[in-house]
């Protein structure tokens, strides 16, 4: 069993690699020959390692609402580099500026979405739902069948937004240990699906 953990992130790491190409083909096709699915002056572009620290800046200014349980902000160089490799980020640009990210990883048939952040003054205007798209379509076209993400059990307005793009509660998930050590209260992640 150790061994075969020791094998998983390679054999994730291996298959993005072989789907690079496809899923930057599939993005070029949904958003820049469609460009109605994203918001007027949006461009969409998969993200690299050099994008750390604007997506750092990005992610925890986004998830700032969360201080009232946790203690740390919501990431940090290492830990977006440890996703990485395990999955991509989608980044969203308004010019020059980086304005939206989303992550997302294969799971066999099932893909994980995770760490959608848009900047404050963009919200409520359409974007986080394309970039929920535009990660669900990514997942479609690698093969997965459902999609499957996580919300803090008190960010109690989040199921209902995920809600209203298809998802439904399925459970709940084991807090990871990197958030168990900065929460200031006890916290459920709710799991929540639909398929693709």
């Amino acid at each position: 069993m150790i061994q075969q953990q020791r094998w998983v992130p390679r054999v994730r790491a291996a298959l993005f690699a072989a789907i690079t190409w496809e899923t930057s083909h599939f993005i070029q096709e949904l958003f820049v020959n469609n460009p109605a699915a994203l918001p007027a002056g949006i461009t969409l572009r998969e993200a690299t390692e050099r994008d750390i620290p604007e997506m750092m800046n990005v992610v925890n200014a986004a998830f700032e609402e969360e201080a009232f349980f946790v203690n740390r902000p919501r990431t940090h160089p290492a830990q977006l580099a440890d996703h990485f490799r395990l999955g991509r980020f989608l980044l969203a640009h308004e010019g020059a500026e980086l304005v939206a990210s989303v992550y997302y990883e294969l799971r066999g048939e099932r893909g994980y979405i995770g760490m959608l952040a848009v900047r404050t003054e963009l919200q409520r205007r359409g974007l986080g739902r394309a970039m929920m798209l535009a990660a669900e379509d990514a997942l479609r076209g690698a093969g997965c069948r459902v999609a499957e993400l996580s919300v803090v059990s008190v960010r109690t307005a989040l199921p209902p937004v995920y809600r209203k793009l298809g998802y439904q509660e399925t459970g709940f998930a084991e807090v990871p240990d990197e958030l168990l050590q900065k929460l200031t209260m006890p916290v459920k992640l709710i799991r929540m699906e639909r398929p693709l």
